[in-house]
């Protein structure tokens, strides 16, 4: 999620944490907590593993209604219409399924007006995808929308003309792709497009404080400093890093600045919600008041994606 950047270049832990001691434990094994299948209510039988956590989803042929329902699919909750040969595809249930594993192409058509077309993508865990919609002939603006397992919307795009999307699989289950014609648009726009999907390659580094990537800064003035890396894929996509911070000793962040410099908040152990601080900067340096774990999370700014590249140094 975006942050607010703020305007400081340097904020003392002091005014943020508390005392305390930092402790680190080994990495738990995880149970699957679909084994047994805690899925029982109505016909929210169908158990998802999202990330550790039981999801419970309406079972195949039906579709979940806003009431919270799940529903037996019908031409009233799936609608049926003439179209292009895909019809019909006008709701989760009847997508039509994308090959994950390797690009692929499809052309299709928005017609008639109102035509909403959907596309399963059978998503695996930690991989990042992108759907790019080109229109053709006609006066489609394209809008590319993108929905979870359970049918939650998770992010979108609107064509100027081309509308491009990423979203990451958070679980191995199957995500959603829906085109239609842009709402910006007052026109009741339709015509052919060309969607293409692209499997990017798995995420390198985190979403959460929990997935975080371990760093270990560099003494201060080493002549061997180690580079870190990593790329965002997509407008929503963040990166999270891991260090132990000691009380009194200053922490400082470099950036490559002939790659993208990531947008940067600031987490602490105590709070992995609310941000101390945001920055967009070259550097930023960062004393510690006291010993625990500091979360440096990287995210597009204004939407910027590419590969970064940092360093982390500590000061006595």
């Amino acid at each position: 999620m975006p942050y607010p950047l703020s305007r400081f270049l340097f904020l003392p832990l002091a005014a943020v944490l508390g005392t305390g001691c930092m402790v680190i434990d080994g990495p738990d094994t995880q149970d699957d907590p679909c084994d047994p299948n805690p899925c029982t209510q109505g016909d929210k039988t169908w158990c998802v593993n999202e990330e550790g956590n039981a999801r419970c989803l309406c079972k195949q042929g039906t579709v979940l209604r806003p009431s919270g329902a799940c529903e037996a699919i019908t031409a009233l909750n799936c609608p049926e219409h003439t179209g292009d040969t895909s019809e019909p595809d006008d709701c989760l249930s009847r997508a039509v399924t994308l090959s994950a594993d390797t690009s692929t192409q499809r052309q299709q058509s928005i017609e008639p007006v109102g035509d909403y077309d959907f596309f399963r993508v059978d998503g695996k865990l930690r991989t990042v995808y992108s759907v790019t919609v080109e229109p053709g002939a006609g006066a489609l603006m394209p809008r590319v929308d993108v929905f979870d397992q359970g049918g939650q919307w998770l992010t979108s795009q609107d064509g100027r003309p081309k509308a491009q999307v990423g979203f990451k699989a958070r679980a191995t289950a199957p995500y959603y792709v829906r085109v239609s014609h842009s709402p910006f648009d007052p026109s009741a726009g339709t015509g052919q497009y060309a969607l293409t999907l692209t499997p990017v390659g798995e995420d390198l580094h985190g979403d959460s404080s929990t997935e975080a990537t371990t760093i270990v800064p560099d003494v201060g003035g080493t002549s061997t400093p180690t580079n870190r890396s990593g790329r965002l894929e997509y407008a929503q996509d963040e990166d999270w890093f891991a260090v132990s911070v000691t009380q009194g000793v200053t922490y400082r962040i470099e950036f490559n600045t002939d790659r993208v410099v990531p947008a940067l908040a600031g987490f602490t152990r105590e709070d992995v919600k609310n941000p101390f601080a945001t920055w967009r900067n070259s550097f930023v340096e960062i004393r510690a008041a006291t010993t625990t774990t500091l979360y440096l999370v990287m995210y597009p700014d204004e939407g910027e994606t590419g590969s970064y590249e940092f360093r982390v140094f500590r000061y006595n």
